[in-house]
């Protein structure tokens, strides 16, 4: 028996945590989230008892998980923190109490494998918005402890990483609408192994048309960067066709396609996961009638005014 194959979601995600990156906004490459979003987290850490059983949702890389176990460990606390993400992860460079955290992919928040009543605090950044919210809610209560404490930090529309994904999304668009990729793969197919002639013929001027495209799409991008690796990419794999072989050649091509479509899905997904001011109180209202208890719900936002999500908490 197959299984289902998984959502370009989640295979979206499986690409961009696999090079290490902790945060999946708001920090990069290793950088954690923020100071207003982590100096939130710290806070609520600082109150969890020592022997805790902690659940960290849609953990990434574990950027929360990270400074729940390096909170436990300033202040000597032995708590023990599962942090489980449906992509496949790969949480390298742990520091300060690293030891604390058992890291596990593959494991949606829909679907836990854990026993009921087994978690004293259940927490997520940018997690539970991404997720079934029916089905995650329902599991995240039935392996709640009868005193569990809860915060979950989603995306708010205005914030301003949904307002950059937008905007990013839109400099995809352009990108691929350039061509850029099919007359590459027109070319390499039209030379063979040999050194593409970038010129009088179709596929040459094609490709040397969609160059110029994607130049002056460039010109109001605001990820310069990925306009600029594009082409950097392509023109470098077709200088080296006659060397490599038209096979390595399309293989990067399409590589670097799958890199585009990849961070669009997230993007999307992003853009997609976002709440509204309604639609985060109304999530509340529906954790505080699930737990019976009473759940906030205020925005996440830096002293200059930016937001960056709400914080939902118990």
């Amino acid at each position: 028996m197959t299984s289902a194959p998984l959502p370009a979601s989640t295979v979206a995600w499986d690409q961009y945590w696999q090079d290490g990156r902790l945060a999946s906004c708001g920090g990069e490459g290793g950088a954690n989230y923020q100071p207003v979003i982590a100096e939130g987290w710290r806070h609520f850490f600082n109150a969890v008892a020592d022997g805790a059983r902690i659940l960290d949702i849609c953990t990434g890389n574990g950027a929360v998980a990270r400074l729940a176990a390096e909170v436990a460990a300033v202040r000597q606390r032995k708590v023990t923190i599962d942090a489980v993400d449906s992509a496949t992860i790969n949480p390298v460079r742990l520091g300060l109490g690293a030891d604390l955290i058992r890291f596990s992919s593959r494991t949606p928040a829909e679907n836990l494998p854990f026993a009921d009543g087994t978690f004293d605090v259940i927490v997520g950044q940018y997690a539970i918005e991404y997720t079934d919210v029916e089905r995650t809610l329902a599991e995240l209560r039935r392996v709640s402890r009868p005193s569990v404490a809860l915060r979950f930090v989603t995306h708010a529309t205005e914030g301003v990483a949904v307002q950059q994904a937008q905007r990013q999304l839109a400099d995809v668009k352009r990108l691929c609408a350039t061509g850029i990729f099919e007359s590459a793969e027109a070319l390499v197919k039209a030379s063979g192994d040999r050194l593409p002639a970038i010129g009088p013929d179709d596929a040459g001027n094609a490709f040397q048309n969609a160059l110029h495209a994607l130049h002056e799409a460039s010109k109001n991008a605001m990820d310069l960067a990925m306009y600029r690796n594009v082409g950097t990419v392509l023109v470098h794999a077709m200088q080296h066709l006659h060397v490599v072989g038209a096979g390595t050649v399309l293989e990067k091509i399409r590589e670097t396609v799958n890199g585009i479509r990849a961070h669009e899905a997230r993007l999307s997904a992003m853009s997609h996961a976002a709440l509204d001011a309604p639609a985060a109180q109304a999530l509340a209202a529906q954790a505080a009638r699930l737990w019976s208890k009473p759940f906030q719900c205020d925005a996440l936002v830096r002293a200059d005014g930016v937001v960056f999500g709400w914080v939902l908490a118990s």
